[in-house]
């Protein structure tokens, strides 16, 4: 029970970062159409073109990314109302769907070549799909480039060469042997540099000192995605900071609110209103999802509807006959 009520008590002084929810509530019932609008404009005519010749992947494509779109879009708005960037729905809707392509084909579709393959991708070089989904992740990562139309010594760049590595070692978090300060350091590197590279779609020319923040930021919402994931990942064999236990849920709620102090320095005082307001709705998604049954997951769903996409678990991309979720 101390465990559990040091958690309630950390969620409950983040309350005051409750004062943002408006913001959420107003990109729920407005600003997610426009990201719902371009999925179907940018990203559905790729799924198509590239998986339709197997229905049951193209469906699961079409749910997993528009339900990651949505999700993600929310972090990318209150990103760009906090940076005074205009927020472009078409590369939130790109940016997002490329990530779960990603992440998917790495852990679901085992190549033994793809990682050198991928690592060339990122590095400017050539890619020859040799599946649909990897022709699918090709067409997304194409169409990012041609839209932001930047130099190869952008940020953005550098960010997904280095991202690439820590996904690489990410697959040692299978291995129960692996040291919990290992489990940290490539949480950090992976959920930070993730982030960081969707947020740079949207800002050009990044600043060493917002890298840093961004990085910060993206260690708290993997780390909160981790504890969202704990009864899966422990079941799985999966090994993340959630599954070890230390530091908990508390030492997560007073990362947060540190990382206000850090906002406010560099984007200017109140300007984070709407992203700690999601902050804290996630942290009490991770607070339940810490006694929620497996037997009574928060499953995926093929609703269109944003509210249900934004709270459901998104779907992922196996290949056709895996039986995987």
């Amino acid at each position: 029970m101390g465990g559990v009520l040091r958690d309630a008590l950390g969620v409950a002084r983040c309350l005051p970062m409750a004062v943002g929810l408006p913001r959420v509530v107003r990109y729920l019932v407005r600003d997610s159409r426009d990201v719902v609008r371009a999925f179907d404009r940018v990203v559905t005519p790729l799924v198509e073109r590239t998986v339709g010749a197997t229905p049951s992947l193209s469906r699961d494509a079409q749910d997993a990314l528009l339900a990651t779109s949505v999700k993600v879009g929310l972090a990318m708005w209150n990103y760009a109302d906090m940076a005074g960037e205009p927020f472009d729905p078409a590369l939130a809707a790109l940016g997002s769907s490329f990530t779960r392509v990603y992440d998917d084909l790495v852990d679901n579709f085992d190549r033994h070549d793809l990682d050198d393959r991928l690592a060339e991708l990122f590095r400017g070089g050539p890619f020859e799909p040799q599946s649909g989904v990897e022709a699918l992740l090709l067409a997304l990562y194409r169409e990012m480039e041609t839209r932001i139309a930047r130099s190869g010594a952008d940020a953005i760049f550098t960010v997904v060469r280095e991202l690439h590595e820590y996904e690489r070692e990410s697959r040692r978090q299978r291995d129960p042997r692996i040291p919990p300060a290992e489990v940290v350091r490539i949480t950090r590197g992976k959920g930070g540099l993730g982030l960081t590279a969707l947020f740079a779609l949207l800002r050009p020319g990044m600043r060493p000192g917002e890298l840093d923040v961004l990085v910060e930021l993206g260690d708290v919402l993997q780390l909160l995605d981790d504890y969202h994931d704990v009864a899966v990942d422990h079941r799985d064999g999966v090994v993340t900071v959630a599954t070890l236990g230390e530091p908990g849920l508390a030492a997560l709620c007073r990362q947060v609110r540190a990382l206000r102090s850090r906002f406010g320095a560099e984007y200017g005082p109140g300007r984070d209103c709407g992203l700690v307001a999601m902050l804290f709705v996630m942290l009490i998604g991770a607070f339940a999802a810490g006694r929620r049954r497996l037997d009574r997951p928060i499953a995926a769903t093929r609703s269109r509807r944003r509210f249900v996409l934004l709270f459901a678990r998104a779907g992922t991309l196996t290949p056709p006959g895996s039986g995987a979720e």
